[in-house]
């Protein structure tokens, strides 16, 4: 990998990955003998970083190296080992890898992970945490996600201020009062502070789905337009 040998057991490779346990069954060199056993005739991993692969090895091989539970790797380690486990078919690698994502990785880094390596159950809980914010979708967010993203992305976030502006105007025109005898009139405390955090507990699946052209699921709590 990148003009650098390891020596490592093969049995965790063609247990645990489809595309090494296919490989690491056929190869046999150009005069016949077969690759990965010894220095000179080493299976060449080409277009594959060192530092990805190293971070691979760390998940691979720690269940058999410590007690410890939890293994501490960044996003970007954890990233990784995302994209090679995807690549190479590891199942228990990219799942350590999508649960430590789920937690670690922010809204927008999920979405474009959801796509980069198909991992499904990361894009509508990122956009419905988008859609939630208070902080508009910048032009750099946008263009990492993919513009027909950014733009259905808008288009949802538009819809949800749209109804929130009619469900504060219902809200503060009945809660407006008069002091009798007084022209003078005065409205309840403002309650956009507790609107702000309600929308922030909605789930907006369904207008996600809606936009994205994404399967229907069961009716999810919504911001009422009464």
């Amino acid at each position: 990998v990148e003009n650098c040998l390891f020596r490592l057991p093969r049995e965790p490779f063609q247990q645990e990955s489809g595309f090494f346990g296919n490989k690491l069954s056929s190869l046999q060199g150009e005069d016949g003998e077969v690759e990965g056993l010894s220095d000179e005739k080493p299976i060449r991993l080409d277009g594959v970083k060192k530092s990805d692969f190293e971070q691979l090895l760390k998940v691979l091989f720690h269940r058999t190296l410590t007690s410890s539970p939890d293994l501490l790797l960044s996003t970007d380690q954890w990233t990784s080992v995302l994209k090679l486990s995807t690549e190479w078919d590891f199942q228990r690698p990219r799942q350590a890898a999508v649960d430590a994502l789920r937690r670690e990785a922010g809204a927008v880094d999920r979405v474009v992970l959801s796509q980069r390596y198909k991992v499904e159950e990361f894009f509508l809980p990122a956009l419905n945490e988008l859609v939630q914010r208070s902080d508009l979708i910048t032009v750099e967010e946008a263009a990492q996600m993919g513009l027909d993203i950014g733009f259905k992305l808008a288009c949802v976030r538009e819809k949800v201020a749209v109804r929130k502006a009619k469900h504060m105007g219902r809200r503060t025109k009945r809660k407006g009062e008069k002091i009798e005898g007084s022209t003078q009139a005065f409205s309840a405390p403002n309650t956009s502070d507790k609107a702000a955090s309600r929308v922030q507990d909605i789930d907006f699946s369904d207008e996600i789905r809606a936009t994205f052209g994404l399967p229907v699921a069961p009716s999810s709590g919504r911001l009422d337009d009464s």
